[in-house]
């Protein structure tokens, strides 16, 4: 949409427009913002994203607008609101050049770190048929590999059918065309040996599950509200390792969660090393304003976290597969 405005994409010092995305988790990610804001005084500059109600008051006082990612005409009201109407067709064109597809928005699971049900909302699929026909435009256009967004793919239903994400997967994998289907995040209390089975059968589903630990010690996974244990966790991985011994695990961790001992960190290690993931996103926690989270405050220092941090990635460069 901003090529066809008339924008090209330029770097930071030259660019005129700076549209920044927020993150759900990570407080240290919005404080960056709000120092780079400074040095952009003379840019236009838009937020979107997962923005908390008291940041969007904190980006609207230094003139800094706020755009809804899930609509993406607002951001055309914001800079061109007479190509409105052209923009709404452009939308109903689809994108030549994205290769993902949202199926969902929002988040239900409300884990103690993270802003997402705050910002974004409870869960909201989109309905099977208009996933479909954008996947089929992709494919028409070209794309090789379409990837499938949702904070929690897993749970994905459909408005009218109340079909699944198994049986999105399956139509979508019948689909003529050479192309490949990817998705992410998906939620361990959620993956089911359905889903475990198509990305294993399938022929057009990538062999790849992202599956996020972020504890491997049980007492930090129920302070972080996440509804399974470090035993359940490996069961669901050795399901799929069983499955296919080719698909690729990746996953998502957080160091330094407040409460995080030795000890705790050393099971997160152990799962670590056990597992063998292909790749891993290591977090060093810290403190997201308006989630439960920050009443915990942030009793371990930032140097223990960045050792605790290079220990797991000392580990994923040993052992990925």
């Amino acid at each position: 949409m901003l090529r066809k405005l008339g924008l090209i994409e330029e770097n930071e010092k030259n660019a005129d427009l700076m549209i920044i995305i927020a993150c759900a988790v990570r407080q240290t990610a919005v404080d960056r913002i709000f120092g780079k804001i400074k040095n952009w005084q003379d840019k236009k500059i838009i937020t979107t994203g997962c923005v908390l109600q008291s940041d969007k008051k904190r980006f609207a006082a230094k003139g800094v607008d706020f755009w809804d990612i899930e609509k993406p005409e607002e951001l055309i009201k914001i800079l061109n609101p007479k190509k409105l109407k052209e923009a709404q067709k452009w939308m109903k064109e689809g994108s030549k050049l994205s290769s993902s597809v949202p199926i969902m928005f929002g988040c239900n699971n409300f884990c103690s770190y993270c802003a997402t049900p705050y910002t974004r909302g409870r869960e909201r699929s989109r309905d099977f048929e208009q996933i479909i026909n954008e996947v089929k435009g992709l494919i028409k256009n070209g794309k090789k590999e379409i990837l499938l967004l949702g904070q929690n793919v897993n749970s994905y239903k459909d408005p009218e059918t109340g079909k699944g994400f198994e049986e999105l997967l399956k139509i979508l994998n019948s689909l003529d065309g050479d192309f490949i289907i990817a998705f992410t995040s998906n939620h361990p209390k959620d993956m089911s040996d359905g889903i475990i089975n198509a990305v294993t059968t399938l022929p057009k589903i990538k062999k790849e599950i992202h599956l996020p630990l972020q504890s491997g010690s049980d007492r930090i996974l129920k302070a972080m509200n996440r509804p399974y244990s470090a035993k359940q966790y490996l069961d669901i991985v050795n399901k799929i390792r069983k499955a296919s011994p080719k698909i690729a695990i990746t996953t998502d961790v957080i160091v330094g969660f407040p409460g995080e001992t030795e000890a705790d960190f050393q099971k997160t290690a152990d799962i670590f090393n056990k597992v063998g993931y292909k790749m891993a996103y290591i977090n060093k926690y810290s403190p997201r304003v308006g989630t439960v989270a920050f009443r915990f405050k942030d009793p371990i220092p930032w140097r223990e976290k960045q050792r605790r941090w290079h220990i797991l990635d000392k580990i994923l460069s040993r052992t990925r597969r």
